[in-house]
């Protein structure tokens, strides 16, 4: 194992980043988070690669997730969103408005 850590094999950041960069794009943070922690990631390390995610980034992916929705009440689609570990804040910038009108 020491030999493995010392070629680089065993990176345990470099795997949180490539996981967070993977799942980014369907899930929000709170989701990949618990995965991290899953696969035995400390949680330090897990929010260091985690805060490399920008908001927009968020708001981007939850539009997009959220967009095959949009025949649905947006209630379903923000609790659906939420399921998915996005943040009310970048649901609520996601749904842009629609959660007013519901």
């Amino acid at each position: 194992m020491g030999r493995l850590d010392e070629l680089g094999y065993l990176d345990d950041l470099a795997f949180a980043r490539a996981l967070v960069a993977r799942r980014s794009s369907s899930r929000g943070p709170a989701l990949i988070a618990q995965e991290l922690a899953s696969k035995g990631i400390p949680r330090a390390l897990a929010q260091e690669a985690l805060s490399g995610l920008a908001r927009s980034d968020q708001v981007a992916s939850a539009s997009l997730v959220g967009g095959s929705d949009r025949g649905l009440d947006p209630r379903r689609t923000a609790a659906r969103l939420q399921r998915r570990g996005f943040s009310r804040e970048v649901i609520r910038e996601a749904l842009d408005g629609r959660l007013d009108e519901a």
